[in-house]
């Protein structure tokens, strides 16, 4: 080993540790070389060097082996007496133990390497302190000297560490609530790391701004600002972090699928790391909850709130004890010593200068005090809870107007009650509107439900059945009271679907030769997810475009028809029926159809798919008559003496959106309007019709009877479009489509209980789904889908429905007719001509459904799940 050797490794080793943030795939393979030559020229100073910058490198990566080798070159440092060096490495050590679940370890390390540093490495030494000081719960010690620290680097014009320090400075006051003081260090921090070249960093300081505004109450912001960051360069375990704070603002919107497998990325990624996250744990258990699984919740919690305070994390620990109680109130079961637990930690939580989530812990403190009728503590957290008024989000103040109407109902002022509740869903109303995405506005709805419902069991409780329908109204099916936005002009966007219906065609044709499509489904989940992050990016200026119906208005357009709106409240049910200008309400008791309704749904499958012949066929017809028969008895019988055999107008909750109401018998042969609130029927039914009368037929391929049926169907409308083969592709049928008066579609249907707005349409190029609906100019008036299960739609909270009919609906399209079950091909195809014949002739959409399904009686039950849906 000769002195001109050593000067070249130990230059190599520093050259990896300033490439680690700007590439530290490089720095770790740069890093490795250099320890090779050290090794080889048994030179301690550059192998201390070598290893801790591959230390570092390692990290940045995700490697579990990081801790080990920052400990071997604190070692090799210690033997060499580099007291220097071994201090700079024992920085990097504690803010890797701190973040591997040992902060009490870790403040020990941080207090020992600065015990060995002067000057500027003191100052720089606080990069690593204020992490490792937040982590073992104790910010405000740190925040101040970090403070100090930024000045001082500032002044020697030491760029890159300040940068460092801005950034870890932004995560810290981001995690304790402070968001305008975040968002200035991290917009720095980004600034000086986009001067310096520092691409990687930058790109990770975007990642932690993404989420502010998320925090902040706008997490379709956040969205936005995700989805603009290259992740290119980024290493996987950088980008398991950009997972994280998707699943944040996932989780905030109600997009759980998503949220979910956002947080299963990170997850996944950190695992591998060898770290111990229990703030993921945290968002675990946020994410069970909102899924309505309290009871997983609770045990995530639970253990993550040992955990952190077996690490001495108590402002962690309170947090976890919060969730343990939101999901208590979820379950609407909560102890005197839940509350005083959930007091406690929010008060944990202000002491440690969590601002923000100490209040929100009050306010569900507050909730939980008004279940369990602990009115005093109610009261004196509403009072400590005003400042959530100004500073709270959208969503803080919605709730805090729920808890004020719990407080006045107890104080036996419904009438004020009645108040704060509307209160609350007109701010929550404002917010959707401005989201702008048609699947957002109806996810979020779920924020109004509770209000919505304390509402209803107060106008209940009332017995006027004016009230009652107002609030109704106001719990079901909002988010189709907005004008329809139109997704963005997206190039990338168009591009995604226009390769997903391509790959669809691929794995169609690939499936009828047998052949392996893994790879293809990889592709097609990885479009999917493309297309609805980017679909979602778009905003409004609209505000709801409908209020609750007035009654005599009402009466004036249902004509001879009777409304029947069913109501659901804490498992008993309720009708509202409105004949012949007369508002009147049923109690129904406690009505159970699910049994019913999944025996009859399971009946009509089996007759739809054929091939029953003898005692099989005799006994799965009589299985499904039986099961219809119960449902009526159970919701229709007890209102006859109102509805009579008039027209009806139907507007179901809960699982009775999947109902084939045609199957009743008291509904055979008779004009039944299916609508997913009285509001949406309204207005539908107010909607000024085409003044053009344009028709499109389209046949799409894989049918055996849709080109005879379309064949049928255009010698009844003269002069329609006919898209057939080749030609009924997703681009031309759109066109159609558009501001067509009637359009019929016969082919293959999906609906996508996974997926709501992928449920599709099979045309000659690929699928045809409810998010390419929504780019419509004008939605037909009147579209028939002869196609199976299309009219199903996704249930949400409140009523919110997700699906292709749903998406028809808020485009505008006036009514619908689509069967909630499968059909039979040639009974569809008879069916559909004998219905086009009587609008012909004049009936209402409705009227001809119900008139061609009874005139077909050898096939009346295989043909009974079309409905009618939206105006009729």
């Amino acid at each position: 080993m000769t002195p001109a050797h050593q000067p070249e490794a130990l230059k190599l080793a520093e050259r990896a540790y300033a490439l680690v943030q700007t590439n530290p795939l490089g720095a770790r393979n740069l890093a490795e070389e250099a320890l090779a030559m050290a090794r080889a020229q048994r030179d301690p100073t550059a192998r201390a060097a070598a290893l801790h910058a591959l230390g570092w490198a390692q990290a940045d990566l995700g490697d579990p082996r990081a801790l080990r080798t920052m400990r071997a070159a604190m070692r090799t440092a210690e033997r060499n007496q580099d007291d220097d060096r071994a201090a700079r490495v024992r920085r990097n050590v504690a803010r890797h133990m701190a973040y591997r679940g040992d902060p009490v370890g870790a403040v020990r390390e941080i207090e020992s390497a600065r015990a060995g540093l002067r000057g500027v490495d003191l100052a720089r030494s606080e990069v690593f302190r204020v992490v490792v000081y937040h982590l073992a719960d104790r910010t405000a010690e740190a925040l101040p000297a970090s403070e100090r620290a930024l000045t001082a680097l500032r002044r020697r014009g030491d760029t890159v560490w300040e940068a460092r320090l801005s950034f870890n400075r932004g995560v810290v006051l981001a995690e304790i609530g402070d968001h305008t003081a975040a968002r200035k260090e991290l917009e720095r921090a980004r600034v000086l790391y986009s001067s310096l070249g520092y691409d990687v960093a930058a790109a990770e300081a975007s990642i932690e701004l993404g989420l502010l505004p998320s925090l902040a109450g706008d997490p379709l912001r956040s969205l936005v600002e995700l989805e603009a960051i290259d992740t290119a360069s980024l290493s996987d375990f950088m980008i398991c972090w950009l997972h994280l704070n998707r699943a944040e603002a996932l989780l905030r919107l109600r997009l759980l699928p998503e949220a979910r497998a956002d947080l299963a990325r990170f997850e996944e990624v950190l695992a591998r790391s060898g770290h111990r996250d229990n703030k993921a744990r945290l968002d675990a258990a946020r994410l069970a909850l909102a899924a309505g699984d309290p009871d997983t919740a609770t045990t995530i919690a639970a253990g993550a709130r040992r955990s952190f305070a077996a690490r001495h994390q108590p402002a962690f620990a309170a947090a976890a004890q919060l969730v343990v109680l939101a999901a208590d109130v979820s379950r609407g079961a909560v102890t005197s010593s839940a509350i005083r637990s959930g007091l406690a930690a929010a008060v944990e939580l202000a002491e440690r200068g969590w601002t923000f989530d100490a209040l929100r812990g009050r306010l569900l403190v507050a909730r939980a005090a008004a279940l369990n009728g602990s009115i005093s503590i109610l009261r004196r957290e509403l009072e400590a809870l005003r400042p959530l008024e100004r500073r709270g989000t959208v969503i803080d103040r919605v709730e805090l107007r729920h808890v004020e109407a719990l407080l006045l109902l107890h104080d036996g002022d419904p009438a004020r009650a009645e108040r704060r509740l509307r209160a609350g869903l007109d701010l929550l109303e404002s917010y959707r509107a401005a989201l702008g995405s048609f699947e957002i506005r109806a996810t979020t709805g779920v924020f109004g439900v509770d209000l919505a419902r304390t509402g209803l069991s107060i106008a209940l409780g009332s017995r006027d059945p004016a009230r009652i329908l107002a609030w109704a109204e106001r719990l079901r099916a909002s988010a189709l009271r907005f004008p329809g936005v139109r997704p963005p002009a997206d190039r990338q966007l168009r591009t995604a679907q226009a390769e997903l219906r391509a790959l669809s065609r691929r794995i169609r044709e690939a499936e009828g030769r047998g052949r392996p499509v893994a790879a293809l489904l990889g592709r097609q989940a990885a479009l999917e997810e493309t297309i609805r992050t980017r679909s979602r990016l778009v905003r409004s200026d609209a505000s709801s475009r409908t209020t609750t119906p007035r009654v005599p208005e009402v009466v004036e357009r249902l004509g001879g028809r009777v409304l029947v709106e069913y109501i659901e409240l804490d498992g008993r049910h309720h009708a509202l029926t409105l004949a012949q200008g007369t508002l009147r309400v049923h109690d129904l008791g406690q009505v159970t159809v699910s049994d019913d309704l999944e025996w009859l749904r399971f009946a009509l499958r089996r007759l739809a798919r054929g091939g029953l012949e003898g005692t099989t066929r005799t006994t799965t017809l009589a299985n499904a008559l039986d099961a219809a028969a119960s449902i009526d008895q159970k919701l229709l019988a007890p209102l006859r003496d109102v509805t009579g055999t008039a027209p009806l107008v139907i507007v179901p909750t809960g699982p009775l959106h999947a109902v084939p109401w045609g199957a009743l018998p008291s509904l055979r042969g008779r004009a039944v309007t299916v609508a997913p609130s009285l509001s949406t029927w309204l207005d539908l039914a107010q909607r000024p019709k085409q003044r053009r009368r344009t028709a499109a037929l389209v046949a799409g391929p894989g049918l055996r009877h849709a080109r005879a049926e379309i064949r049928g169907v255009s010698e009844l409308v003269p002069g329609a479009t006919v898209l057939t083969g080749e030609e009924a592709t997703v681009e031309a049928t759109l066109a159609a489509l558009d501001g067509a008066s009637l359009a019929h579609v016969a082919c293959h249907g999906r609906f996508r209980s996974d997926s709501p707005l992928f449920s599709s349409l099979e045309l000659a190029d690929g699928p045809l789904t409810a998010l390419d609906i929504q780019g419509l100019r004008r939605a037909p008036d009147l579209l028939v889908l002869s196609a199976c299960d299309v009219a199903l739609s996704e249930r949400h909270p409140g009523d919110e429905l997700l699906g292709l009919s749903a998406a028809l609906l808020a485009s505008g399209t006036r009514t619908i007719v689509a069967s909630v079950v499968p059909v039979p091909d040639a009974a569809a195809r008879r069916l559909m001509l004998a219905f086009h014949e009587r609008l012909a002739a004049g009936s209402s959409p409705a009227a001809a459904l119900a008139q061609a399904q009874a005139g077909l009686r050898a096939d009346r039950s295989a043909l009974a799940g079309f409905l009618c849906l939206g105006a009729g």
